[in-house]
Parts: structure tokens; C-alpha cells; sequence
């Protein structure tokens, strides 16, 4: 019963096998190529291309459930050292595999976006989008609130996800659309207010859109050079990011943010360490995560581009993103769990419905 309480943008619209081909293989190279199957696409690189190398950690218990077939890698992060990582040798994954993040990247976007609360840039989330951004100062966002738009609860934004399989292909610039990626064009798909702004939650492409657009009308830059400037260069002392974006630079910031796996894993630790030294942007995440809104998920809410689950007993920062990909941040524990699949259909259980009884034993 609990899977049909999940939006339907949670659960993978495909086998695993499609999933590999769509969605994780193409976006090994996309930066180089520029395409995505026969279609051009935009991508924006930042910083210098440099090989990890992660220890091989081995734990027979973690291993029953991550050494899956759907499952391409995990790491676990305690006091901030890798203590446990599997990749998938079958598939060819290792350490400096390209790993597209799914929706994990919107995170990385609420990063980027609590980054100029940071510096002096936005003044206060609870000020309206159409203050900063004379692009949506023509549409329904104008005065929807910075924060309603990270916790998906703008009020714009369709219910049952209409619009949004149209709006991504616009952005990204394919099928129908090829040559013609426009982010902006796909924001103004939503030309109504719906529902009062902060009733509803809703998880749907419009709003993550809406906060790329408003982070480059404020900087002139697209949000993923924020997020690289700001964020990444604070937690990786090299590397390298690959976000797609759209014809006029903006980027394609509902997911398409590429990083390797100990990269994710390191973002979330970032995450961690910023909430406990007590920083700006520390207290941004906590302040999301403590403020999360109620959901159509049961026991689950959703905070600044984040979901917030309950896990042996604590309140967790959550990124997740289509098919089964996960980053879990537990302050009590300092840990951080990074999973990558093609499949949220584990042995050990659904990922989505039943994470907290899968992941319990590994974050405690």
C-alpha cells in the first residue's frame, strides 16, 4: 500500500536496463560528447579532471545488501573517513566513474541557492522570487517566497506531475525540442498559480527550474559555476562537476549534475560538518531539515531540496534521486551513506518504501 502513496517521479518509469542505458551510461561521457543518445545537449565542466582512489572496504554484513545486481556503488562515511565501498566490477564502475546524480542534484542547487543567502546576495528566504529575478517577476513565481519554492510548495507547480516530462525535454533540449534547449520557456509552461503558495507540497520540476533561473538572474552565472565556486571547491580540494544546461547557459537543475560517487559522498559530509561547526550555510540545511513540510509519503517530509526521513529514530537529511540513489546524512551518527543503482528494487527491500528498515543497521 505504502508505493502508492509515492509520486510517481520517486519510482523508476523503467527497468534497470533501460535505466543504464538512459539515464547512467550516456552520462559517463555527456561532457565530452554532447550528446545524449542522438540528441545534442549543453553541459557545463568545472574544475580539472583528477583521479581518486578510494581503499577497497570490506563488510560482509553491508555486503548482503549492497553487493547487489542493481546496485552500482555504495560508500559509507564515518567521522568523515570512508569506512565501507563496493562498486560494481561487472559494470565497470570504480572511483573515478562519472556518477549522475538524478534528483540528488537538487540539493546541490538549494546548496548554490543558500550560498548567496551566505553572502550577503539574498537578504532573506522568506522575500519573493520576483524580487531578484525580473525574469519571474512576468511569471506566477513573482511573489512566491525564495523558501515555498525550495520546499516544492510555490503553489505553480501542477499536481501528478503534469508537465513535467514536456518542461524537461524543452530544457534539456531533445526529442521535440532538439536544438531548442530553454530553460526559461519551460518555467513559463506554468503560467497559473494553482493552489495558495506553503498549503501543499508538491515534487515537480517547475520549482528547482524556477531557483535556476532566479540564481543567475542574481550572479550572471549559471547555478552550477555557483554551486562549483561556493560549495564544491569547499569540501574537494580538486575535481571536477558536469551539469547540463540549456542554450542560454542556464542549467538543467532538477537533476543532470554529474560527480563521482566519493564526490557525493563528500558533499554530504560537508553538509554535516558546516551543521555542526555552526555556519551559515550549516545552518541553512538544519534549518530545512528542522523546518521540513508534511508530504504525501508517509513519515517522510521534505525540507530545501531534500527529503527528510526517520532513521533509528533521528530526523535525517535525505537526498535521493530516481531508480535509487541516496545520500543519508546522520548528524548523531556522522555518517554518510551514498548508494547508486539501476533499480530501487533491492533484495533487501524497496529503497524508497522501506529505506529506514534497510539502511537501520549500517546507521546505527
Amino acid at each position: 500500500m505504502l508505493l502508492l502513496m509515492l509520486p510517481n517521479s520517486v519510482l523508476a518509469d523503467h527497468g534497470p536496463k533501460k535505466m543504464w542505458k538512459r539515464q547512467i551510461q550516456p552520462y559517463f561521457t555527456a561532457h565530452k560528447t554532447k550528446k545524449m543518445g542522438p540528441f545534442p545537449i549543453h553541459v557545463h565542466s568545472h574544475g580539472q579532471e583528477t583521479s581518486l582512489s578510494v581503499p577497497r572496504k570490506n563488510n560482509r554484513d553491508f555486503d548482503k545488501i549492497f553487493k547487489d545486481k542493481v546496485n552500482l556503488a555504495a560508500l559509507l562515511r564515518k567521522d568523515g573517513q570512508i569506512t565501507y565501498a563496493h562498486f560494481n566490477k561487472k559494470r565497470g564502475i570504480d572511483e573515478n566513474t562519472l556518477m549522475h546524480g538524478m534528483s540528488m542534484s537538487k540539493t546541490a542547487l538549494a546548496a548554490a541557492v543558500g550560498s548567496l543567502i551566505c553572502n550577503g546576495q539574498i537578504k532573506s528566504l522568506t522575500e519573493t522570487m520576483g524580487t531578484y529575478s525580473p525574469i519571474l517577476k512576468r511569471t506566477p513565481y513573482a511573489d512566491v517566497s525564495i523558501k515555498n519554492v525550495l520546499q516544492m510548495n510555490s503553489g505553480v507547480s501542477p499536481l501528478n506531475d503534469r508537465g513535467k516530462k514536456k518542461a524537461n525535454r524543452m530544457a534539456m533540449g531533445i526529442a521535440e525540442f532538439e536544438g531548442k534547449a530553454d530553460l526559461v520557456a519551460a518555467v513559463n509552461m506554468f503560467n497559473k498559480t494553482l493552489r495558495k503558495q506553503g498549503t501543499q507540497h508538491n515534487y515537480h520540476t517547475a520549482d528547482p527550474f524556477a531557483l535556476s533561473v532566479l540564481i543567475t538572474d542574481i550572479t550572471s552565472k549559471p547555478a552550477s559555476q555557483v554551486f562549483y565556486e561556493n560549495i564544491y571547491t569547499a569540501f574537494a580540494k580538486s575535481g571536477q562537476i558536469h551539469w547540463a544546461a540549456d542554450k542560454k547557459g542556464y542549467t538543467v537543475s532538477q537533476a543532470r549534475l554529474v560527480m563521482k560517487a566519493a564526490d557525493w559522498s563528500g558533499f554530504g559530509q560537508y553538509i554535516l560538518d558546516e551543521i555542526k561547526a555552526g555556519s551559515c550555510i550549516g545552518s541553512f540545511f538544519e534549518e530545512g531539515r528542522k523546518n521540513a513540510v508534511s508530504t504525501t509519503r508517509r513519515n517522510v517530509k521534505y525540507g530545501y531540496q531534500f527529503w527528510v526521513y526517520k532513521i533509528n529514530g533521528e530526523s535525517v537529511i535525505t537526498m535521493t534521486g530516481h531508480g535509487g540513489f541516496f545520500n543519508i546524512l546522520s548528524q548523531q551518527k556522522n555518517k554518510v551513506l551514498s548508494i547508486f543503482s539501476v533499480d530501487e528494487h533491492y533484495k533487501a527491500g524497496n529503497l524508497f518504501s522501506d529505506l529506514p528498515k534497510i539502511v537501520s543497521p549500517v546507521m546505527k
